[in-house]
């Protein structure tokens, strides 16, 4: 089930948070790690590549409204 609009808040806020934490030597370890903890959580490979492929190459507002994140 999709998050809320408000639970996307608390998450981004969350996020945002981790990231400062790790500090720019270990962001992009964090988010590596963070992205895999997920995918593994969704469990659906296939799911996990189209969004990899959506936020590197699609503007937000041009993905389909069920496909997007925030």
């Amino acid at each position: 089930m999709p998050l809320s609009f408000n639970e996307l808040e608390i998450v981004y806020d969350e996020l945002a948070v981790a990231i400062d934490e790790a500090g720019p030597q270990r962001e992009s370890v964090f988010l590596a790690k963070l992205a895999l903890s997920l995918a593994q959580e969704l469990g659906d490979a296939a799911r996990v590549s189209a969004l990899i492929r959506d936020c590197l190459n699609e503007p937000a507002d041009q993905l389909p409204a069920g496909q997007r994140l925030v």
